[in-house]
């Protein structure tokens, strides 16, 4: 066994097309994988340079839209892009100017019943979310959510209100590169 502290250390978890608002009413799609989920509550980790970000302190509520693992290229189309105008000078480079991911991703908004974030109709589970507690950090924040709404696929149900775990093949993100059911999907080109 070898001991040593790798430059990244991100060992794998399920993947968020998190949507969100500003304060005008225009929505974002941010692909996030930082997340767990206890009950009915959440956490993320929200980077301050993201739009997302911004429309959390905006407007206090996102949707999870959870993507099935055959959907990672149209995760993977968005990344590239982010809906921050002007781009930060950290993301230059790296990143494109839209405002507008969900015609790039080929994802159709839905409305939500509970909050006023859209859903995205592609992804088989959309989980909406209000936001209890922002915890600043230096260049992130940590965002605790309570679900308030899930919807699920029919197949994707069993006893009438929980998420039948052998039918739910989720998207995961693994030291940058995406799994479905331990099978390679395909390579994040996007993060450095």
């Amino acid at each position: 066994m070898k001991s040593f502290l790798p430059s990244m250390f991100y060992y794998g978890f399920p993947v968020v097309l998190l949507t969100t608002i500003d304060k005008d009413g225009n929505a974002d799609v941010t692909p996030i994988s930082c997340n767990f989920t206890l009950g009915t509550n959440a956490v993320i980790a929200l980077v301050k340079l993201n739009k997302a970000y911004h429309n959390v302190m905006e407007v206090p509520e996102v949707v999870f839209n959870l993507p099935s693992a055959e959907m990672w290229e149209k995760v993977e189309a968005i990344a590239p892009y982010t809906a921050q105008n002007p781009v930060p000078p950290q993301k230059a480079g790296k990143y494109v100017y839209t405002d507008d991911k969900f015609a790039i991703g080929g994802f159709t908004q839905l409305p939500s019943e509970k909050v006023c974030v859209p859903r995205i109709a592609e992804c088989p589970i959309q989980a909406e979310a209000v936001v209890k507690q922002v915890n600043d950090r230096d260049t992130y924040a940590l965002i605790e959510l309570e679900f308030v709404q899930v919807h699920a696929e029919d197949h994707l149900v069993m006893e009438e209100n929980k998420i039948n775990p052998l039918a739910w093949e989720p998207l995961i993100y693994n030291f940058k590169h995406y799994y479905g059911l331990g099978e390679h999907k395909g390579l994040n080109f996007t993060i450095k």
